[in-house]
């Protein structure tokens, strides 16, 4: 099941509470609880993220949800869509829905440009005040990256960033997968550098994909499509058989040289060392939620020789320590605990694609960072 951090939740709603909505009332729509967007390491399902969206859409009339000054009218990215499926080649396509949004408002600028073998889409926000915590900034960037995916119906691969505000540390993390590439803080420009061939492509979607997904808009866009017989997806199945395999193993059991394994993963967007830190949280989460182990048998069963290497990267992932997490995940003895769910997180960075998966009994199901 895919799973967004809870910083996103708290985040994307304040352009509409600016406005006058109610939290508590768009929270219960989508199935939110207010006291788990609250809750440290919580993470709530993208189908929940896609519902608020949806909620604060309507409720607003504006597709910007309040963090711009003119906002977008409702059926804005529906347009946008068609206008880019319609296009011969994915390049086309994002061009074509790039100059309906700079035609429709004035609140953000976007181009695209290529030279060689870079794509870069650069944003620039009329009044980036009204966004102060970079939601829609964000989102906006996902959204071309997304769409340039969904329309190759393969993941195009992010060869760099660039964001003209500092270093989000509250969230680095989830930001490092929705943004699996070299990053560049306080820089002229916010952009996205895409590999061009990728948007030589055609379009590769029918007519019925393109109006379910504008049905379910924003909620496929909110994952990076990607194949099943995915390089990144056949290194988690071996990492979910044993968290502490080696890469020269990894390789070997692919049939590939190291070198060979590192260039593929990176055309996807990821690399191993991401794709073992995924599958060794989402299996941690998991495992502390459900209670039973003690947190030196996690820390073993996932390969951590000592339990305080454990406890260090897993404050990385989700800013604090196992046993916090789960004493907040774990109802007091004699309670019920009601509406909170970790899910089944998975692990798709560069690669999320397909919202709902079925796993096995003896395989974890891979986290998928959705989208904001």
């Amino acid at each position: 099941m895919a799973t967004i951090d809870s910083h996103y939740f708290r985040v994307c709603t304040r352009g509409a509470v600016r406005s006058g909505l109610s939290l508590p009332r768009l929270l219960a729509e989508a199935g939110v609880d207010a006291t788990d967007i609250a809750t440290p390491g919580w993470r709530g399902d993208v189908r929940a993220m896609a519902l608020l969206v949806q909620a604060i859409w309507r409720d607003m009339a504006d597709e910007a949800m309040g963090f711009t000054e003119h906002g977008f009218p409702v059926g804005s990215f529906a347009f946008a869509s068609e206008l880019a499926w319609a296009g011969e080649t994915v390049g086309e396509g994002l061009a074509r829905a790039i100059r309906f949004y700079n035609l429709m408002s004035p609140d953000i600028e976007t181009t695209l440009t290529t030279l060689d073998r870079e794509a870069t889409i650069r944003v620039r926000f009329r009044k980036p005040a009204l966004d102060p915590d970079h939601y829609l900034q964000e989102f906006w960037l996902i959204i071309w990256h997304r769409l340039a995916s969904w329309l190759a119906s393969e993941t195009v691969p992010l060869l760099a960033t660039t964001f003209n505000y500092t270093k989000p540390l509250e969230y680095f993390e989830e930001f490092r997968h929705l943004f699996p590439c070299p990053h560049q803080f306080e820089a002229d420009e916010t952009s996205i550098i895409m590999d061009a061939r990728t948007l030589a492509a055609p379009v590769r979607r029918s007519e019925q994909e393109l109006i379910e997904m504008i049905r379910v808009a924003p909620l496929d866009i909110m994952t990076i499509p990607a194949s099943d017989h995915s390089m990144a997806r056949r290194v988690r199945l071996l990492l979910q058989r044993n968290y502490a395999i080696s890469a020269d193993e990894i390789a070997e059991a692919l049939s590939l040289s190291g070198e060979v394994l590192r260039k593929r993963l990176r055309r996807e967007g990821t690399a191993l060392s991401m794709q073992r830190q995924e599958v060794r949280r989402d299996a941690a989460m998991r495992a502390l939620s459900r209670g039973g182990r003690s947190i030196e048998a996690i820390a073993f069963e996932l390969g951590y020789e000592e339990t305080r290497s454990f406890t260090r990267a897993f404050k990385a992932w989700t800013g604090v320590s196992p046993s916090r997490f789960r004493q907040l995940m774990l109802p007091p003895a004699g309670s019920v605990c009601t509406n909170w769910s970790l899910g089944d997180s998975r692990g798709e960075s560069g690669m999320m694609a397909g919202v709902d998966e079925q796993g096995g009994s003896t395989e974890i199901q891979d986290h998928e960072l959705a989208g904001l």
